[in-house]
């Protein structure tokens, strides 16, 4: 009994002792790396979890960053990081620009404060490595559209009645057709605020001319007046056609669309409307789906509309006319979409459907102006059957099938911006979009508008 105790004792000795140099295996590293970064979960402060936060070890200060800025509104001013090692560190610090902190791994900080690193001492209490804490928010509402005035006088005198205005980005610049009833003239600029009067008149088109109908496709303008097709490849020599003897009068040009550009033509046998393409004449466009031998409905219009190409989700080229009057000089309700269907024997098949659908914030319209920007269509101005001028913006989400008003606070013209129809809307490579005269009542708009939608920039 007396060798008992003696035996216990060293077994018990021994056993503290292979734990303990486990325990210190375990423990002591020389490993100081950061393995994961993220932020304690607020659901006041969602925007803290919108991101991807990054670790970038590198050989001398590392980086840990979102990969991209934290929505519009996120505070970071009291947030809690968490953050896990490679290995459990020794000693963690925040080194702040005014003070440090050892941290306790539920530390609140203030990262608007720059800079901010993060220290870490691994086990060994030798090896250290520092990191950059690189996290902001955008300071900028990313869906706010940015709009200034950048010229109220483009051209002079701008309030002349019945002024027409037509702008077109052409080798980089933003051109501008103006016709005063008397004499067209061509304005220059790089910017939209500079103009320069490139052209005092232009005396190959016709006097008057509707320059607002005059459309661009590629490098080549076209317009058509009475029974002659006007085209010009440098936008001061026009050259004339005229298809007085053909089966059919040219009305109006249409619009650019797939390779081609479309005019409106009369038959002249029954005075129907068709549409046409010109390459190096125009060419009645019969086969389309649901048209009886081409032939378009009394309803389609014949000027004061917008059309557009645009990108479509189904990788097809379509294309959208809206609004405008009809040939008994009606004013219609109609949203034609365009959409090119297959490749035939007999050349290119189309479909042609009116969108058309009542709704509050669609009306019979004359005069609005197209674009496709940022993923929407974006209609501006116009007038509706009222006579009533519009200086608001309509959004359409669906390739043209709905529209409806944005958020005010988001996307709302300045103060100095008056209604108006007619007017010129451009988009450049730098996502600006540009709006270009007009007429209302009483008078001619020779003003420039720039705007840009905040996110448009950052990308």
């Amino acid at each position: 009994m007396r060798y008992i105790l003696p035996i216990l004792l060293l077994i018990s000795v021994c056993m503290t002792g292979c734990l303990d140099s486990k325990d210190k295996n375990a423990v002591v590293s020389s490993d100081a790396r950061v393995s994961t970064f993220t932020f304690q979960i607020d659901t006041a402060n969602p925007g803290l979890q919108a991101v991807t936060y990054k670790i970038e070890h590198r050989s001398d200060t590392g980086l840990i960053h979102s990969v991209d800025s934290l929505p519009f509104g996120t505070r970071l001013d009291s947030v809690i990081p968490l953050v896990t090692y490679m290995a459990t560190p020794g000693l963690v610090n925040f080194v702040l620009p005014d003070t440090t902190i050892t941290s306790t791994g539920m530390d609140t900080i203030n990262f608007n404060q720059k800079p901010i690193y993060l220290h870490v001492t691994a086990s060994d209490m030798k090896t250290e490595k520092w990191y950059l804490i690189d996290i902001a928010a955008h300071q900028a509402d990313p869906d706010l559209f940015v709009w200034e005035c950048l010229t109220t006088n483009l051209f002079s005198p701008a309030a002349i009645p019945n002024c027409q205005t037509k702008a077109f980005r052409w080798d980089n610049q933003l051109v501008v057709y103006v016709n005063n009833g008397l004499s067209t003239s061509i304005y220059v600029s790089n910017d939209g605020e500079y103009w320069t009067q490139q052209t005092a008149g232009i005396a190959t088109l016709p006097v008057p001319c509707h320059v607002r109908d005059i459309v661009q496709h590629g490098n080549t303008l076209y317009y058509i007046d009475g029974t002659c097709l006007y085209t010009s490849n440098d936008l001061q020599t026009w050259t004339k056609v005229d298809y007085a003897d053909a089966s059919f009068t040219p009305i109006n040009m249409l619009m650019s669309y797939n390779g081609h550009a479309w005019c409106i033509l009369q038959d002249k046998t029954n005075e129907q409307l068709l549409l046409g393409t010109i390459t190096d004449s125009i060419r009645p466009m019969k086969n389309i789906a649901d048209m009886d031998n081409g032939y378009l409905p009394s309803t389609f219009p014949i000027n004061d509309f917008a059309a557009l190409e645009f990108s479509s989700s189904s990788e097809r080229p379509r294309a959208m006319i809206v609004g405008g009057r009809a040939l008994n000089g009606d004013i219609v309700k109609s949203r034609w979409n365009l959409e090119y269907t297959t490749y035939a024997d007999n050349g290119d098949t189309y479909r042609l459907k009116d969108f058309s659908i009542a709704q509050p914030t669609f009306e019979s319209l004359t005069g609005v102006s197209i674009i496709q920007y940022e993923g929407k269509l974006m209609m501006f101005g116009g007038t509706d059957n009222d006579l009533t001028l519009r200086s608001d913006i309509l959004y359409s989400d669906d390739e043209g099938m709905n529209w409806y008003l944005p958020n005010p606070s988001s996307n709302k013209l300045p103060s100095s911006y008056l209604s108006r129809s007619n007017q010129s809307v451009v988009v450049d490579n730098d996502n600006n979009i540009y709006i270009i005269g007009g007429e209302s009542y009483s008078r001619s708009w020779g003003d420039v508008y720039r705007g840009f939608l905040n996110s448009s920039k950052w990308q």
